[in-house]
């Protein structure tokens, strides 16, 4: 069974042809034409029009963004979250205006002047995101999730289990 090029891979031996398709006289085009379709699979008609157009612009890399939130803001979100009986993202973003001057006042939580913004100006998914790697699905504490908690009390408070 003929094995299927990947579209890079066609990209890049059409890259390669091309030079020498353009160059060549009518009946070495054919020789290379017919090459070209036996490699790729291309109709005929497809592959004239790709080995007699430009080469294709390279494509930019994606650059992955540096992140906004270092660990120290991690490790302030962990002791606002550890403070507030880990509450959800959505509940914790809420509170956060409240919980982090109490927790300063009364000398539990010191935040440094360009973490202070950052936690407040995070949305709740970023919260969670943050949180998602300090939780541990196998908990030896004897913590509950939410969804544990919350399956648990709705299982009493309707009679079914």
């Amino acid at each position: 069974m003929h094995k299927r090029m990947t579209p890079g891979a066609r990209a890049e031996l059409a890259d390669a042809i091309r030079p020498r398709y353009a160059t060549a006289a009518t009946k070495e085009k054919r020789k290379i034409l017919e090459q070209f379709i036996a490699a790729t699979d291309y109709h005929e008609k497809s592959a004239i029009r790709i080995l007699n157009s430009a080469p294709a612009a390279k494509r930019r890399q994606s650059r992955r963004r540096t992140s906004l939130y270092d660990e120290a803001v991690r490790a302030a979100l962990i002791v606002l979250w550890e403070a507030s009986d880990r509450v959800c993202g959505k509940r914790l973003k809420a509170l956060l205006p409240i919980l982090l001057p109490a927790l300063e006042r009364n000398g539990h939580l010191k935040l440094d002047e360009q973490i202070r913004p950052k936690i407040l100006s995070m949305s709740a998914a970023t919260v969670d995101r943050l949180l998602r790697a300090s939780s541990d699905p196998k908990r030896t504490d004897g913590t509950m999730t939410n969804r544990e908690a919350g399956a648990l009390t709705s299982s009493r408070t309707t009679g079914r289990r």
